[in-house]
């Protein structure tokens, strides 16, 4: 196979927090993934890349507009009617004479079109049947854990042939491949890595070493902080995600925070932005549930809308986020007393907390919004008053009780 010096993939794998991946010192995996191994010696690694959202939609939008959720109008998940006049990857590499693809599994790929429908025009779309298998933390069942062996190998050579239909081509290509977080069998999302290290595997007989990006659209709590899942909660576990890229701006490790609204000037630009702050939203501006993170330096503020709770943390002195910055008492267990978390908890920089917070305050109340009372009252709906619907709907269908709607046109 002739490969197209000029061509350009971007693989992000679904629910993926870096912390899977031996590259970022993941030892159970060590030795199964030598592919984004070998790609991460010779290329550059991030170490502090955030997702801007750690949901699958909202992440999708921000990779491909380079905006933020809080940026825009949106208040909630609903479908996307109309476009919102955002620029994206596939436009500005259209305009670099590059030929767009999507690859992606069938069922996924109506969320896939709504969004680059919406917000970029130029892309093929090349969706593949069954790479997605209906196992996972919510169906688990006896053989959850088993992995089909068979079935993998059908899927990745469903994938090669994808591949070498596309590249078949004299165009230049950017191909945007994502892969589902389970890949036939055994339901933790991490166990599938090995088979997504086989994929970059075949990519790389199609594309030049230099050419290759791989990535995450969010990561997954998976117990940390006591919660499991995703899209809920901005840890480092859910919100920093594994970017490797090919060597430039002669780097082999990027230690300060990054975001996932740069990907095209990281991909087409070959530059590494330094954005003075980073942000991690965990919903639209009008959902109940939104939790916001804001990074800068060291720092991680989040702030909690159901319930105005405030978090401070410093990730690179404590990565596990164990130690909350903003309280300066904690309750100690040993003299049953509240006492100061100075003397808990050996940090250097304890002077400095005060500004740090004031700071990191500030740039929270530039960006929150919670919106209108109409807004609010919207929000309720959504959250409440679907779930009650179903429930009521549920119930009358029980009962025989048909709840269909049905149209009449006057004649």
């Amino acid at each position: 196979m002739v490969k197209n010096s000029d061509s350009v993939i971007l693989i992000s794998k679904d629910v993926l927090g870096k912390f899977y991946l031996p590259i970022y010192g993941n030892t159970f995996w060590k030795g199964k993934t030598p592919n984004i191994d070998e790609l991460a010696s010779k290329g550059t690694v991030f170490n502090r890349h955030y997702t801007a959202a750690p949901s699958s939609a909202m992440s999708y939008f921000s990779m491909w507009t380079g905006v933020y959720s809080h940026q825009t109008k949106r208040k909630d998940y609903l479908p996307i009617k109309e476009k919102e006049g955002f620029g994206s990857l596939f436009n500005k590499a259209f305009e670099l004479g590059f030929d767009n693809h999507i690859i992606w599994d069938e069922n996924w790929m109506i969320t896939a079109k709504l969004y680059s429908e919406c917000y970029g025009d130029h892309v093929t779309y090349n969706s593949i049947k069954g790479i997605r298998q209906p196992v996972g933390t919510h169906q688990l069942h006896p053989h959850a854990l088993e992995c089909d062996e068979y079935l993998v190998d059908e899927t990745v050579s469903k994938i090669k042939r994808e591949i070498e239909s596309i590249c078949s081509s004299e165009k230049k290509v950017f191909i945007w491949m994502h892969l589902p977080h389970v890949l036939h069998g055994r339901n933790t999302y991490g166990s599938d890595i090995d088979v997504f290290d086989r994929v970059v595997g075949i990519v790389r007989e199609f594309f030049n070493d230099g050419n290759i990006f791989i990535t995450a659209d969010h990561g997954n709590m998976n117990g940390a902080h006591g919660k499991v899942g995703y899209g809920f909660d901005v840890y480092e576990e859910a919100s920093c995600i594994p970017l490797i890229t090919p060597r430039f701006e002669n780097l082999a490790i990027v230690d300060f925070p990054t975001t996932t609204c740069d990907l095209f000037k990281i991909i087409f630009e070959r530059a590494v932005p330094r954005r003075e702050v980073v942000y991690s939203d965990s919903a639209y501006y009008c959902q109940l549930h939104r939790k916001l993170a804001i990074i800068k330096g060291d720092y991680k503020y989040i702030f909690n809308r159901k319930d105005h709770s405030e978090e401070l943390y410093d990730v690179v002195y404590d990565p596990e986020e164990n130690v909350n910055l903003i309280s300066d008492k904690i309750y100690d267990a040993d003299r049953h007393l509240p006492c100061p978390l100075q003397e808990m908890y050996f940090y250097p920089r304890w002077k400095d907390m005060p500004a740090i917070r004031e700071e990191m305050r500030n740039l929270k109340n530039e960006v929150w919004r919670e919106g209108t009372f109409t807004d609010k009252l919207h929000a309720y709906y959504l959250h409440f008053g679907k779930s009650l619907w179903r429930v009521i709907s549920a119930y009358l269908h029980s009962h025989g009780i048909d709840m269909t709607i049905h149209s009449h046109k006057k004649k």
